[in-house]
């Protein structure tokens, strides 16, 4: 079997990486490739690993079987020729910790006021802690959209508040203990009781503006969102007006409706605002540029988990983290 990984790694990784995977696989990796040595060896190979395939590169792969991302989104991903062609599509949550890490600390933040505080004394060196008060956690309700690796882990951070824990999820389940779930059916319910909202859902044609107008106009008044799921799991311009006319109290988001053609040092182009709305005018939200899954873990520690979830499908067991190709996640 032949493997492409469309990652980046040094030699002494390279290494560990072929010592690590299952002796029936030959490895190639991307940097070692020319162009067309790359897209010849597409057509050979039976397993990816990393990187976003498009749709000419899928339609050209004759014996790809088992692709393995590095990512837990899965939405710009061509699935239906995934499906067409039975190929497996795996995620990942190895940085589902970090992303709750994030997200807890996106809360923290948006409930104390951190950034209109510190701008306050940095640029006007004011003292008045009238102006951004902050909002206690303890006793609160908090609401998570979506209740899995990223949602269970925040839950866990938010514990010692003696908060009261509901959630919103497809199918209700007997091991969900002292949290009170929600189907979709029934999210408005949830949401008005909701101090603070935390969205880690997935795009799917079901999610998509899962938070419209309807479900804004029955927050409460003082809620905040917190976003590290999908931005366009959040209708753009109910999220915007309710912000602008103080409908919700806030919120602290980290994906959004448009990027940069790339990212990074070399991001382009610059600048690159991340709505067609204004929101970097607003006072009551934290900007942050899709970096949660950001942290100084090493990548290559990753990568050889993912070695094994590979060496699964290479014996013939079942790989963790198989995408569901007709739900989207």
């Amino acid at each position: 079997m032949k493997a492409l990984f469309l990652i980046n790694a040094n030699e002494q990784e390279k290494e560990e990486i072929r010592e690590r995977i299952d002796e029936r696989v030959e490895v190639f990796f991307r940097d070692e490739l020319t162009e067309d040595e790359r897209k010849k060896i597409l057509q050979e190979v039976d397993i990816v690993l990393g990187g976003r395939l498009s749709k000419e590169e899928l339609e050209s792969t004759n014996k790809l079987k088992f692709h393995q991302t590095f990512g837990t989104g899965v939405d710009r991903h061509n699935l239906k020729i995934y499906k067409e062609k039975n190929i497996i599509l795996c995620n990942s949550h190895e940085h589902s910790d970090t992303i709750a890490e994030y997200a807890f600390s996106l809360l923290l933040a948006a409930s104390k006021e951190l950034l209109a505080n510190d701008k306050l004394l940095r640029e006007k060196g004011l003292w008045d802690y009238t102006q951004y008060p902050s909002v206690s956690l303890t006793n609160k309700t908090i609401l998570f959209l979506g209740f899995g690796h990223i949602g269970k882990k925040v839950m866990e951070y938010c514990k010692p508040f003696d908060m009261k824990f509901i959630a919103i999820k497809r199918r209700k389940n007997a091991e969900m203990q002292n949290v009170t779930v929600y189907t979709p059916e029934k999210r408005i319910e949830a949401i008005k009781q909701a101090d603070f909202i935390i969205n880690s859902l997935p795009l799917t044609e079901e999610t998509r503006n899962f938070l419209g107008k309807e479900e804004f106009n029955a927050m409460k008044k003082e809620a905040i969102i917190v976003n590290v799921g999908r931005g366009k799991t959040i209708d753009e311009e109910e999220l915007y007006l309710s912000l602008k006319n103080k409908k919700i109290k806030g919120a602290a988001i980290d994906v959004w409706y448009n990027y940069p053609k790339r990212r990074g040092e070399k991001q382009e182009p610059v600048p690159c605002y991340p709505s067609k709305y204004p929101f970097q005018e607003l006072d009551n939200i934290i900007m942050s540029a899709h970096r949660a899954w950001q942290t100084d873990k090493k990548w290559h520690d990753r990568v050889i988990k993912l070695v094994e979830n590979i060496n699964r499908f290479v014996r013939g067991e079942e790989p963790l983290n198989k995408v569901n190709l007709d739900m989207g996640y």
